[in-house]
């Protein structure tokens, strides 16, 4: 089940091509493992050149033990094998500890991208991962932006991200490493309710099983919906931010005012949004509560008003809106 799915997915969402050069992020867990060993099904049919990527968070006792346990699985299998070590902890300045390990990982997959040239990574995100992510997100207040989940396919700098068994569930994952007797690890604090991802698996998704038992498939059909909703919409407002970008330096872009007092606000707050990612190259921070007074700062505030964001400054002049990085 689990492999003609993986297949179809690729076929479906063009995540493949024959002799590919790819990277894949393998943690040692049950995901990345059946991830691995399914590349290792197409590599002759692809003419596919692997490298396996591991990256070392140093958060728990265990994580030597699984670096080196990956390391010779691939070891075992013949496929070239690089790691990275870094205590996240150190790394870690008030944002979420989990964010700042995304970080990063990210990180070292594109200093090994820009290293060997290879422009593509898959990595093990499953069906139940997208729900748990949406749920997250939803919880917290996000927008349809947020609200897509992740993508079988996206960009990140200069590295493209495939995820091949999205539209895999765990319970389909497990069934297959069993059937196929394929270790791995297991990390146990998966299993403790600290962290909200694991209060989201471990306690809300079985009470929305007992509503519903196809609740994960309704979740997903959901996300992947919104994801296209948001695809026509991030498209229309690019093409509005393009028209409406008076200048733009390595610290600032200034926005046309009177376009944008015309704008639907669903499309105002996408040109925003947009503008913000141009500067910071995210935009983490960036809740529904500073885009609505942006609004009123271009609608109703005098010339000259300020609007203060994180890390950022928002002002109205003469006939433009700047908007300015205060990150030196």
């Amino acid at each position: 089940m689990v492999a003609q799915t993986f297949r179809n997915t690729i076929k479906k969402y063009a995540l493949l091509k024959k002799k590919d050069r790819l990277l894949l992020g393998v943690s040692g867990g049950p995901d990345s493992l059946c991830l691995l060993h399914l590349f290792l099904k197409l590599q002759k049919e692809y003419s596919l050149k692997l490298i396996c990527l591991h990256f070392n968070h140093q958060l728990r006792k265990e994580a030597k033990a699984e670096e080196d346990f990956v390391k010779r699985i691939c070891k075992y299998l013949g496929v070239e094998f690089i790691s990275e070590s870094k205590p996240v902890k150190n790394f870690f300045k008030g944002d979420s500890l989990e964010q700042t390990a995304r970080n990063l990982r990210f990180d070292f997959f594109l200093k090994i991208s820009r290293q060997t040239k290879f422009k593509k990574i898959a990595l093990a995100h499953h069906k139940d991962d997208l729900v748990e992510t949406v749920l997250m997100r939803l919880i917290r207040g996000s927008g349809l932006k947020g609200l897509q989940g992740f993508l079988p396919k996206s960009k990140f700098r200069s590295l493209t991200v495939t995820r091949p068994l999205i539209e895999s569930p765990k319970v389909d994952i497990l069934k297959w490493l069993k059937k196929n007797k394929i270790n791995y690890c297991l990390d146990q604090s998966n299993f403790e309710d600290k962290f909200f991802r694991n209060r989201i698996r471990l306690k809300l998704m079985p009470l929305l099983k007992e509503l519903n038992p196809n609740i994960v498939n309704n979740i997903y059909n959901a996300a992947r919906t919104i994801s296209l909703d948001y695809s026509f919409l991030y498209s229309f407002s690019y093409q509005a931010f393009l028209a409406l970008k008076i200048k733009e330096s390595s610290s600032s872009l200034s926005l046309r005012l009177a376009g944008l007092k015309e704008l639907p606000k669903a499309i105002f707050a996408n040109v925003i949004r947009i503008s913000i990612e141009e500067l910071q190259g995210h935009t983490r921070r960036l809740e529904a509560k500073h885009l609505t007074e942006v609004e009123d700062l271009v609608v109703n505030r005098p010339l000259g008003s300020i609007v203060d964001l994180p890390s950022l400054l928002v002002k109205k002049e003469q006939n433009s809106l700047l908007i300015q990085s205060l990150i030196l």
